[in-house]
């Protein structure tokens, strides 16, 4: 076998390819392959067995995935009630929502359930129980996960399906749960259940959700402001439980043994034995299966003096076990990460052994890391934090020293429970400040550097020349800092892509019910937002408040800019107060800088969003315009002219018909965007304006029935209606006389509930609409 010496990550790469081929059936993998065979025919000069060794591995796991695709599907129907399950992980309860991950005992098919608590009592005997491992009888509605409304929006449903889930459970009742016989898997699952209760109970409010994050692997005991701040620092990585983690307990463990008497070798079994439970017990991750793994390689080839493999073969060697059990795994951005973070710390030693310079291998460590996840980076979050490697700085020695201290506590707080929060003191209060600093860095403004999502060339180019970076930097010396240029090269590439696009467009955001248009100019002259859309607020008590509940302004629109490459808005346009309508304000002012904010002039009070947005622009120092007819703004070849609120609609008692309505001449075509005016505004602009035909119409008020009139249709005349509505929504929008109104006037008709998000791509003067199917 001493042919595969230092050749297994190329077995690794061809694994790796066959399974995206099988998995996404796209000729840009095939090419891939095709081409990396070559450069190892070419380059690596390798022999026919060799090759042919490849191509067979190659083929068995394009079509171990593809078995795995074919087969994933649903056999159960929408129309099934009952149900006989086995809860199989953990149950979370946030707020008044219970979640759970069960098996179809008939079927052997997973579900996701979801159950409302309805009393807080309800709430406290669920949480007291341990469902994990249970066999219950259920009884429920089956829905299908939501798929993602917008491009650079959280696809769920796609999500559940590379994890085997093709339905949420929506329980309705809950008859009889019993615990099954003893299964060793569920027993170390129940432990691991039992040592965060532990933990919860002994620890202190601020060391508590670290110390769960560091010894068990679960995050979602960590407030979501904070874990978003530590992202936007680029240090969330240091919350979860890595490679280094897994090394100190192996060492720690291996010591322990040693000292107590066992011999070495003997020691690395019992380690070996034990390493499989605690992946269960630290939750599964894939960063620490690829650590546990192969650690566990380092230690047989230890312990049975077997044959030295390098530490890349044997990362290699994991990878290719982990991939041929799981291959949906591919898709996983924490195996990503994790295995790519890896390989390429491996590959630079080589570079690092020549530094001697502490600070600087710190900063080319750092770098090396950051640089070889870029691309993934990019795809998955669309932006890079700017102060990333000065926070690692700070905080990788601070959870260098947490870590221990957490172990050395939790052993200690079974000896000693009532003094442990005497041992965490100092910690609670250094726990206290880092959250302190984290949350006050992430507000700073520019924090994060918005570069959208990388497109297929530009990914391409990325995936290319980053391993040309780290070839050149460590063959050729002298140039080390000439190529630093690559990488610069490389965002500055995508960066003015989407900044300097000669294309512009008008995009109806699906933000279910509500509105939020996005207008953005070619040349990036100009970046308009006409609201914001908005999650319905009610009055809850507080044990029922979510820690992670939707919001559209956080969860959709923020999101779906940044990954267009949005950095700025010169014009947030607020038609008026409804939640439906500004609700997303905040979140996206607080994500993306805004230098206007045009909201509608009006003698009604104010609601209590509408005072949130003016403290918060005050805050920051953003100008708040109060706008009405004979107002607007003119950008090259596009007008906008705000021809409502009227004189006489300003004393008006309507919020709707107190909408702001804007008629803009936009990509060689008229539009007028309507805001929630009803018949009555509808009325007052007839009367105001002496021509209003346009070609396309933002239906008023989402096509409800109080709106677009037969006498507006025929002075409007346009030729496309959009109309922003939620699918299902509960007011029935749009109203089927409206739609009868537009169709018997032969007007194309688009909804966002049924087209998804609507867009009119432009460039000078002529243009074109694309849907995105929901």
């Amino acid at each position: 076998m001493n042919f595969l010496y230092n050749n297994i990550l190329y077995f690794a790469v061809a694994a790796l390819l066959a399974v995206l081929l099988a998995n996404f059936s796209s000729l840009i993998f095939l090419l891939a392959l095709i081409v990396f065979i070559f450069f190892l025919i070419i380059v690596k000069k390798w022999t026919i067995p060799l090759l042919l060794l490849l191509v067979f591995i190659g083929a068995i796991f394009f079509y171990r995935a593809h078995l795995d695709v074919k087969n994933n599907f649903s056999s159960l129907k929408s129309t099934q009630t009952n149900f006989s399950l086995t809860i199989m992980e953990t149950t979370k309860i946030d707020g008044d929502k219970w979640t759970a991950v069960a098996k179809d005992n008939q079927s052997d098919e997973k579900l996701l359930l979801h159950y409302q608590l309805n009393t807080f009592q309800e709430k406290l005997d669920v949480t007291e129980q341990s469902f994990l491992g249970n066999t219950c009888v259920v009884s429920g509605q089956l829905a299908q996960p939501a798929a993602a409304a917008n491009e650079g929006m959280f696809d769920y449903q796609l999500y559940l399906k590379r994890q085997s889930i093709h339905w949420v459970l929506q329980v309705k009742d809950i008859t009889s749960c019993k615990e099954l016989s003893f299964d060793l898997l569920s027993a170390i699952k129940v432990l691991r259940e039992q040592g965060i209760a532990w933990i919860e109970a002994v620890f202190s409010e601020n060391t508590a959700p670290v110390a769960i994050a560091l010894l068990f692997g679960d995050r979602d005991y960590i407030a979501s402001a904070i874990q978003n701040a530590y992202q936007k620092l680029g240090i969330v990585h240091l919350l979860a439980i890595s490679g280094s983690h897994v090394l100190l307990l192996i060492g720690l463990g291996y010591y322990f043994l040693l000292r107590v008497g066992m011999t070495k070798e003997r020691s690395i079994t019992i380690i070996l034995l034990i390493l499989p439970a605690y992946t269960v017990l630290t939750g599964l991750s894939p960063s620490v299966i690829r650590a546990v793994s192969t650690a566990s390689l380092m230690l047989l080839q230890r312990r049975w003096r077997l044959s030295s493999y390098s530490s890349i073969d044997l990362l290699s060697i994991a990878f290719l076990g982990y991939l041929f059990l799981f291959p949906k795994i591919v898709t996983d951005i924490g195996f990503q990460l994790s295995f790519i973070v890896s390989l390429f710390l491996l590959l630079s030693t080589s570079i690092l052994k020549g530094e001697k310079q502490p600070v600087k291998i710190y900063l080319l460590t750092a770098y090396f890391c950051e640089l070889s996840v870029l691309p993934f980076l990019l795809s998955y979050f669309y932006e890079l934090p700017a102060l990333s490697l000065f926070a690692n700085l700070v905080y990788i020695p601070l959870f260098s020293i947490l870590l221990p201290y957490f172990i050395l506590v939790f052993f200690l707080s079974f000896l000693l429970p009532k003094v442990t929060i005497a041992f965490l003191y100092p910690i609670d209060k250094i726990c206290q400040l880092s959250d302190w600093l984290v949350t006050k860095t992430a507000d700073i403004p520019y924090i994060t550097i918005i570069f959208g999502k990388p497109n297929n060339l530009e990914l391409i180019l990325y995936f290319c020349f980053i391993p040309v970076f780290f070839c050149l930097y460590e063959a050729l010396p002298h140039l080390r800092k000439r190529a630093f240029l690559i990488p610069f090269c490389l965002l500055l590439f995508q960066y003015t892509g989407e900044f300097w696009s000669k294309y512009g467009e008008v995009t109806f955001i699906n933000v279910g019910q509500g509105d939020s248009i996005l207008i953005n100019e070619p040349f990036n002259r100009g970046t308009y937002i006409i609201d914001t859309g908005g999650t319905m607020e009610y009055q809850k008590e507080e044990w029922q408040e979510r820690e992670n509940s939707y919001e559209v302004g956080e969860d959709t629109l923020v999101p779906y800019l940044k990954s267009k490459g949005i950095t700025k808005i010169d014009k947030l346009v607020l038609t008026h107060g409804d939640m439906d309508h500004i609700g997303g304000s905040v979140a996206l002012i607080k994500s993306i800088p805004v230098k206007q904010i045009l909201m509608p002039k009006s003698s009604n009070q104010p609601n209590d969003k509408e005072k949130e947005i003016w403290e918060l622009a005050r805050q920051k120092n953003i100008p708040v315009f109060f706008v009405g007819e004979g107002d607007g703004w003119t950008n090259g070849n596009s007008v906008f002219q705000i021809i409502a609120p009227g004189r006489n609609t300003v004393n008006s008692s309507g919020e709707n018909d107190g909408s702001i309505v804007i008629s803009a001449q936009i990509g060689g075509l008229s539009w007028l965007f309507t805001g929630d005016i009803e018949e009555n505004g509808e009325e007052m602009l007839l009367a105001a304006q002496s021509n209003l035909e346009t070609d396309v119409l933002k239906v008023a008020h989402h096509g409800s029935k109080t709106s677009t009139t037969e006498a507006f249709l025929e002075e409007v005349n346009p030729d496309i209606a959009i109309i922003s509505a939620g699918k299902n929504n509960r007011y029935g929008h749009p109203d089927k006389g409206v739609l009868k109104r537009l169709q018997a006037k032969k007007i194309t008709v688009w909804r966002t509930d049924v087209n998804g998000t609507i867009s009119f791509k432009f460039s000078q003067k002529k243009g074109t609409f694309f849907l995105q199917q929901p």
